[in-house]
């Protein structure tokens, strides 16, 4: 049986004040710090905050393998003052290789069967169509680069737990000539973390951009309550943009 050892990447983020204003405000990334356990982690993060806190990434790092940056087998986001904001706790680790101490199969299995998204539970999905939000644009996210926060409307949300189990049963029950045999890796892939995402209009899109073009996606556990006023005309454009994209599709 697999076991892979994992440490704790705790890297707190600030914001640079020196343009700090929607749609798009810069982030610094702070230096990281290393710890054995999500408690340990907890315990002291406030510790290394920085002059304007933003939030705390908190990445679970397999030992012995190689990765993408950006990836991990779990992630947690704090605020500022240490409350546990979001969370995504099954893995987006798609290795570079296979240790050689594992096979094939039980390895494949073993990284692709953590990564099976299962459906969010209602009281985790923060937000609804019409929102307005701000995305925490950092490599956890799969959908953004590192380095800023952006705002954008809600579109639509992430699907709940009983979702996801229609999906599994309609995928085992019409699309089994698929399956390869390799239980984990078959539905680690399909049902990953690019279904855990809310669909979203940035902000910074100009309005007359073409429906088909208007959509973007935010890691659930990445989208943010705003910090900042949110004007009223900012709102009014978005909501304009909302409306066309709903109508074109």
């Amino acid at each position: 049986m697999i076991n892979i050892d994992s440490i704790f990447k705790l890297t707190p983020y600030s914001v640079a004040r020196t343009n700090s204003r929607y749609p798009t405000f810069r982030l610094r990334k702070e230096m990281p710090i290393l710890f054995r356990s999500v408690e340990d982690a907890e315990r002291d993060m406030l510790a290394y905050n920085g002059i304007f806190p933003y939030c705390f990434a908190l990445s679970e790092m397999p030992v012995g393998m190689q990765f993408f940056t950006g990836e991990s087998f779990s992630e947690r986001i704090y605020l500022p003052d240490g409350q546990l904001w979001g969370k995504r706790l099954y893995s987006n680790v798609k290795p570079l290789d296979i240790p050689p101490q594992y096979g094939e199969i039980e390895f494949d299995n073993y990284i692709y069967g953590r990564g099976l998204f299962s459906g969010r539970k209602p009281e985790e999905i923060r937000f609804k169509r019409g929102d307005i939000i701000e995305i925490f644009c950092y490599k956890g996210n799969d959908y953004w680069s590192e380095g800023n926060a952006e705002l954008a409307i809600v579109v639509d949300t992430p699907p709940t737990e009983s979702e996801m189990e229609e999906r599994f049963k309609y995928y085992l029950a019409h699309e089994k000539t698929h399956l390869t045999g390799n239980r984990g890796f078959d539905l680690g892939v399909r049902f990953g973390s690019h279904k855990d995402a809310y669909t979203v209009i940035p902000a910074y899109l100009p309005e007359n951009t073409e429906p088909a073009n208007l959509l973007d996606h935010c890691s659930t556990h990445c989208a943010m309550l705003p910090r900042f006023e949110v004007f009223s005309r900012t709102r009014a454009k978005l909501e304009r943009m909302l409306d066309k994209a709903l109508t074109a599709h």
